[in-house]
């Protein structure tokens, strides 16, 4: 898919018809909180990172909308501008599935658990044997929540790592009715992304 240049605020009026809801558009790089405006000639959103809500309002010389964000996303201090990471994710029936954080941080898992389930969410969660004490925030085991999902198969990023077995296992109990499969992904991932920094693990040259 080619990419579109990088997207513009505009004053141009568009009818709501004319921006698909359902279709994700790709920009020249990841878009943060910042990037993000209230005005845009096309609906601009990595829909399957920010998994997010809008409504749309046609105003008098302009189109609007209105990004909901998840709960999920926001830290104690309501930033996420550099932190784009699925941590949790729907799945269905009023479900949500949400990474191993308790393997990583007790306290950010019990954090998000309650915030979801107060909202009216079943929480599931994925975890591994292979815990055995706290995970290194550059353990990548976190990262099999970012799946691609469509209407038939979802794709799970492998990393020829121990947890792929159980990860593929678990993801495809929450989806019986999807085919389930693993693409080797960590020629996709560079140093520098660690747990809760999903933005910064891609490589640059490798967002299509």
């Amino acid at each position: 898919m080619k990419h579109l240049k990088e997207l513009r605020p505009t004053q141009e009026a568009l009818a709501c018809e004319q921006l698909n809801a359902n279709k994700v558009y790709f920009s020249e790089k990841v878009l943060t909180d910042h990037d993000v405006k209230s005005l845009y000639n096309k609906l601009c959103m990595v829909l399957d990172i920010y998994d997010v809500e809008h409504e749309l309002k046609e105003g008098e010389h302009h189109t609007i909308f209105k990004i909901i964000k998840p709960i999920w996303q926001n830290n104690h201090d309501g930033e996420i501008s550099e932190n784009l990471g699925s941590l949790v994710r729907y799945i269905g029936d009023n479900k949500v599935l949400m990474t191993n954080c308790a393997e990583y941080d007790a306290d950010i898992a019990a954090y998000l658990k309650k915030q979801l389930e107060t909202a009216g969410y079943e929480v599931k969660e994925l975890s591994f044997s292979s815990c055995t004490e706290p995970r290194k925030r550059h353990d990548r085991s976190w990262a099999y929540i970012n799946f691609i999902q469509t209407s038939k198969v979802v794709i799970v990023p492998m990393q020829h790592a121990e947890e792929d077995k159980e990860a593929l296992r678990q993801i495809r109990a929450c989806f019986p009715h999807l085919a389930v499969i693993g693409v080797n992904a960590k020629p996709f991932f560079s140093e520098k992304g660690e747990f809760v920094s999903y933005s910064h693990s891609i490589k640059e040259q490798s967002v299509s």
